[in-house]
């Protein structure tokens, strides 16, 4: 077997392998994708709605909303990763949301981690929710790959002042002034003084208290 081709048969093994080590079952399936609801959300050519697991995008147009900043790119971006495209999902711990959907974490045929791509692109923003936490870490650097390069979401975000408390474990903040800061355990309360810290630390802002219009400009 020549060098080159040696190599990717390689390449190809190990990503298939930690694809298995992100499922529970050690299994990991290939789908059609139909449609590109938006940034982190897709149906495939079988019926099911896939929510991609780790991250949040930013709201496209609702009935009652209007589209936030870098909503409608963010939907592009997928777009042009997922549409009509094989894709191989790979499962965490919990199957489904409470909207129904099930969860994966979403592989193009070359390797790509398409929840970690949108990271990177500065698109989307790291969503820690447990129990499905198996690939966290890494998804957490493509957050802040993007973040160090100003990408998309990053380029102008307000992250100065006010400090915000962070909990230690849901990995969500809030504004010292909201009630939910206050409910926080002193084990597991710790203080940002800037919402960028938080961010880059892997927490959300927490969407009972920080409207998400505040969350980014």
């Amino acid at each position: 077997m020549p060098l080159q081709t040696s190599r990717i048969v390689a390449i190809v093994g190990l990503v298939l392998g930690a694809m298995a080590a992100c499922t529970p079952t050690g299994g990991a399936e290939w789908a059609t994708v139909k449609w590109v609801a938006d940034g982190d959300t897709i149906l495939l050519s079988d019926g099911r709605r896939v929510r991609y697991i780790g991250i949040d995008t930013p709201e496209i147009d609702h009935e009652r909303r209007r589209a936030e900043a870098f909503g409608l790119e963010a939907r592009e971006a997928n777009r042009s990763l997922v549409a009509g495209q094989r894709i191989q999902l790979a499962g965490d711990h919990e199957p489904r949301d409470r909207y129904g959907r099930q969860l994966f974490y979403v592989y193009l045929a070359d390797g790509t981690l398409v929840n970690a791509e949108l990271l990177n692109l500065g698109l989307a923003i790291v969503l820690y929710k447990d129990p499905n936490t198996t690939l966290f870490s890494r998804l957490l650097e493509a957050q802040r790959n993007a973040m160090r390069a100003k990408r998309g979401l990053w380029q102008n975000a307000d992250m100065d002042g006010p400090a915000v408390v962070g909990n230690r474990n849901s990995r969500r903040f809030h504004l010292a002034s909201c009630p939910g800061a206050n409910k926080i355990h002193p084990s597991n309360r710790l203080v940002f003084q800037k919402k960028w810290d938080a961010y880059w630390d892997g927490y959300s802002p927490a969407r009972d208290c920080i409207p998400r219009k505040y969350q980014q400009n």
